[in-house]
This record gives structure tokens, C-alpha cells and sequence, in this order.
């Protein structure tokens, strides 16, 4: 168990994947120095592609921006809502809970990965289903080719909206496309943007009223 605190950095490690310039990306916490624990390394399933040329010829380590800390925190504190556990100034958090741990993926995604284009992916929603909140960190759903699937709101700009999906799209009818996979970044808009309960129901929520 971890206590947050601001004499804690959370780190990424970019390391060297590729020749083609794609760096896989690890969350690090660097222990104290004058103990002989070794740093937390979480490694992610998210790739980087780097347009810096010496980025992917070497390690490189970076600490959280304020946007992967606010993120973070915001999808912690609703995990701990969803549990009913109470919600405090210090976060404690056990980095080896596997839904931290999907956290922590989905914060890497949102930092560095690169959004796919949902053209030809999604069935069309807008005018068939309530819309639904669009704010950063919001859980949502998707009306794919391949059935509602779950996704966690990251980036919201004007009509557009880039969403970290929670599970693979079988998207072997699009020419373009062989899988989109669990972590990967995807662009929609405004009116793409479902309610949870599709995703996790498969079917229309109770209650819900269609436009």
C-alpha cells in the first residue's frame, strides 16, 4: 500500500521498442534512496511513437504532468465510490490492485498513445439513444461494428472526443484496420458517447428513452 504524498514522484519510463521510433511505456516509483528497495515498475501495454529521433534510440523518464496526476486521481476516487469506500484528502492507494492497475493504463494511453480514427467503425447513435457526459474521465460506451464496448472519456475538444477503449473491437471488416485492442486511443464525437450501461448490459437500460 501507497500513501500519495508530493515526496512520492509517479515516473514513466520511455524504453526503445522499435527502429521505427516506438517506445513501450512503464510507470515508475522511484523508492527512497537510502533504502535498498528498488523502484516500482509497472509496465503498460501502451506504445509511444516518438517524433523526437534521439527518444527512440534511448531510455528516457519522465515525471507525471498534471493532467496524468488529475486523471489519475479522478478515475481513483471513482473506483473508491464504487466500492462505497469513503473518499479522503490523502489517497492510499495498493499498486497491486489489477483496477489500479488498468488506471494506470488507461492514464499511460491518454498521455501517449495515438487516437485511431473511428471512420467506419461505429454504427450511428446520435438521434437513437440519450446522450451522455462527455466531461475527462467520464466511463462510457461506444455502438461499434462489433456491439457496444466500454471505454473511459480522456480528451475532450470542441465536437470531438478521444476516448481509451476498455475492450478489442473486432474490426476485421474495415480494410484499414486488423484489431483495435483493449488501451488503444480512439477518436469520436460528441454524439458517439453512450451511456456505460450499453457496454456493460449489451442492452438498452431500463428506464432509458430514446430521442
Amino acid at each position: 500500500m501507497i500513501e500519495l504524498s508530493s515526496d512520492i514522484p509517479f515516473l514513466w519510463r520511455l524504453s526503445v521498442e522499435s527502429s521505427e521510433g516506438y517506445c513501450s511505456v512503464s510507470m515508475v516509483v522511484p523508492c527512497p534512496p537510502d533504502t535498498e528497495i528498488k523502484d516500482l515498475t509497472i509496465e503498460t501495454s501502451v506504445l509511444s511513437l516518438s517524433s523526437d529521433s534521439s527518444r527512440s534510440e534511448q531510455e528516457e523518464t519522465l515525471e507525471w504532468n498534471q493532467e496524468d496526476i488529475n486523471l489519475f486521481l479522478k478515475l481513483v476516487n471513482q473506483k473508491q465510490m464504487s466500492r462505497n469506500l469513503p473518499i479522503s484528502d490523502t489517497v492510499r492507494i495498493d499498486l497491486t490492485d489489477p483496477d489500479i492497475i488498468d488506471i494506470i493504463h488507461v492514464v499511460a494511453a491518454a498521455g501517449f498513445g495515438v487516437a485511431f480514427t473511428s471512420y467506419g467503425l461505429l454504427k450511428e447513435s446520435e438521434g437513437y439513444y440519450p446522450l451522455h457526459n462527455c466531461e475527462i474521465g467520464a466511463a462510457a460506451s461506444l455502438n461499434t461494428i462489433s456491439g457496444f464496448k466500454s471505454c473511459i472519456v480522456v480528451d475532450v475538444e470542441d465536437d470531438d472526443v478521444v476516448c481509451v477503449l476498455l475492450e478489442d473491437i473486432d474490426v476485421r471488416e474495415v480494410d484499414e484496420y486488423d484489431r483495435l485492442s483493449r488501451h488503444d486511443l480512439l477518436l469520436v464525437k460528441r454524439g458517439d458517447i453512450l451511456h456505460p450501461e450499453f457496454a456493460e448490459n449489451k442492452v438498452k437500460p431500463a428506464g432509458a428513452r430514446l430521442h
